[in-house]
C-alpha cells in the first residue's frame, strides 16, 4: 500500500503513452486511399513515357519528310504524321494534367490526416495537463509522504516530464509535416499553372488536330490526288501571292493623295487594331503551318465562328475586293505611311472598292469553313489577317495591341 501512489502515476503514464502513439483507424484508411492514388500515378507516368517515346518517333519522321521536296505524296504523308503527333500530344497533355491532379489529391489526403493527428495530439496533451493538475491538487503531497524513498518521486516526475516533452515534440513534428505538405502542394499547383489553363491548352491542341485532319482533306480534294494537279495548284497559289504584293504597291501610290486629304484620321503613326477576337491558330511564317510547302504563311489565322463581324484594323480606303483561289473572298485596305491590311476567307463582303472606312467599321463577315462561299484554301472557320508594309507582308503581332 505504501507504493500505491507510485503505481497509479506510473500506470497512468503507461496508458497515456500507449494512446499517444497508437494509430487511429482513419489513418489506415487514408493510407489505403493514398496507395490507390499512387498506383494510378504510376500508371499515368508509364502512359506518359510510352506517349513521349511515340512522340519522338513521329517528330523524327516529320523532320525527315520536311527535308524532302514538295510533292502531293510527301505533303499528305507529312499531314498524316502531324495528325498522329497532334493526337498523341493531346493525350500526353491530358495525362500530365491528370497526374498533377492525382498528386494534389494525395497531398490533400495527407494534409487532412496530419491536421487530424495534430488535433488529436493537442487534445491528448490537454487531457494530460488536466490529469497532472488534478493529481497535484489531490495526491502529490500524500504520494511524497508515503513514497518509500525520494527516488520514486524523482522517477515518477521524470516520466511525467518525458511524456510532456515527448508530446510537445510530437506536436512540433506534426506541425512541420503539415508545413512541408503545404509547400509540396504549392509546388504541384505551380506545375498546373505552368501547364497553363487546362481548357485553353486542350482546346488549342484539339484545334490543331482538327486543322491537320481538314488540311489533308482540303489538299486531296483540291488536287484530286494528282501530282500534276498539285503542281498546278502550287503555281496558281504563288501567282496569287505575287499579284497581291505587286498590286499593293500600285494602290498605295494611287491612294496616297486621298489618304492625305482625310484630315485628322491620318495624323501621326499608323495604329493597327485587331479585326476579330479569337484564338490564333497559325502565326506569321509559322513552321507548323500545314500548307507550308505550297506557300509561306504571310499573316495570322484567327479562329472565330463562321459569320463573325470583321472590323477594319485602321482607317483607310478599300484597295481591292476580290474572289481568289487561295484567299477565297478577301478585302485589301490601304492605310497611311505605307501600310496595308488584308482580310481573307470572308463569307460576306460589305464594302466596295475605293470606299473609305473608319477604324472598327465592319467590312464583312468571317468564313473559312471548307466548302462554303468565300472559304478558298482553308481548313476551318477563321479570319486570315495580314499587315503589309510597302507591299511586303510583315508580322502583324508587333503592330497589334496586347489583348
Amino acid at each position: 500500500m505504501e507504493r500505491r501512489g507510485v503505481r497509479i502515476i506510473v500506470t497512468g503514464v503507461f496508458i497515456f503513452t500507449f494512446f499517444a502513439f497508437c494509430v487511429p483507424a482513419s489513418v489506415f484508411a487514408a493510407n489505403t486511399d493514398v496507395a490507390q492514388l499512387q498506383q494510378s500515378i504510376a500508371e499515368k507516368k508509364a502512359s506518359i513515357a510510352t506517349l513521349n517515346a511515340q512522340l519522338d518517333a513521329y517528330r523524327e519522321k516529320i523532320r525527315a519528310l520536311a527535308g524532302k521536296g514538295a510533292s502531293l505524296q510527301n505533303d499528305v504523308a507529312l499531314l498524316e504524321n502531324e495528325t498522329a503527333l497532334a493526337t498523341l500530344d493531346l493525350a500526353a497533355t491530358q495525362n500530365a494534367m491528370d497526374e498533377e491532379t492525382l498528386e494534389l489529391r494525395i497531398l490533400d489526403s495527407r494534409i487532412q490526416t496530419t491536421e487530424d493527428e495534430l488535433a488529436r495530439r493537442r487534445a491528448m496533451l490537454a487531457d494530460l495537463l488536466v490529469a497532472l493538475q488534478r493529481n497535484d491538487n489531490q495526491g502529490v503531497l500524500s504520494f511524497v509522504a508515503n513514497a518509500e524513498n525520494m527516488f520514486d518521486v524523482f522517477d515518477a516526475t521524470a516520466q511525467l516530464t518525458r511524456v510532456n516533452d515527448d508530446m510537445k515534440s510530437a506536436l512540433e513534428a506534426t506541425k512541420m509535416t503539415k508545413d512541408t505538405l503545404y509547400a509540396h502542394k504549392a509546388l504541384h499547383e505551380e506545375k498546373v499553372v505552368d501547364l497553363g489553363d487546362t481548357a485553353k491548352i486542350l482546346q488549342k491542341k484539339a484545334n490543331d488536330l482538327d486543322m491537320r485532319k481538314n488540311a489533308k482533306l482540303v489538299l486531296v480534294n483540291a488536287t484530286e490526288e494528282s501530282e500534276n494537279q498539285y503542281r498546278t495548284l502550287m503555281s496558281e497559289l504563288r501567282t496569287e501571292q505575287q499579284s497581291i504584293t505587286s498590286e499593293v504597291s500600285g494602290l498605295q501610290d494611287t491612294l496616297q493623295d486621298k489618304l492625305r486629304a482625310r484630315d485628322g484620321d491620318q495624323v501621326g503613326d499608323t495604329v493597327i487594331s485587331w479585326p476579330v477576337h479569337g484564338v490564333i491558330t497559325a502565326l506569321f511564317h509559322d513552321p507548323s503551318y500545314p500548307f507550308r510547302n505550297l506557300f509561306e504563311h504571310p499573316g495570322l489565322d484567327i479562329a472565330v465562328p463562321q459569320g463573325t463581324a470583321i472590323e477594319a484594323a485602321a482607317p483607310g480606303y478599300v484597295g481591292r475586293v476580290y474572289k481568289g483561289q487561295q484567299y477565297g473572298y478577301y478585302v485589301l485596305l490601304i492605310h497611311a505611311n505605307g501600310f496595308a491590311t488584308l482580310y481573307a476567307h470572308m463569307s460576306r463582303i460589305d464594302v466596295e472598292q475605293d470606299q473609305y472606312v473608319s477604324r472598327g467599321q465592319v467590312i464583312g463577315l468571317s468564313g473559312g469553313r471548307p466548302g462554303t462561299v468565300g472559304a478558298g484554301f482553308s481548313t476551318g472557320p477563321h479570319t486570315h489577317f495580314e499587315v503589309r508594309l510597302n507591299g511586303i507582308p510583315v508580322n502583324p503581332l508587333p503592330y497589334l495591341p496586347t489583348e
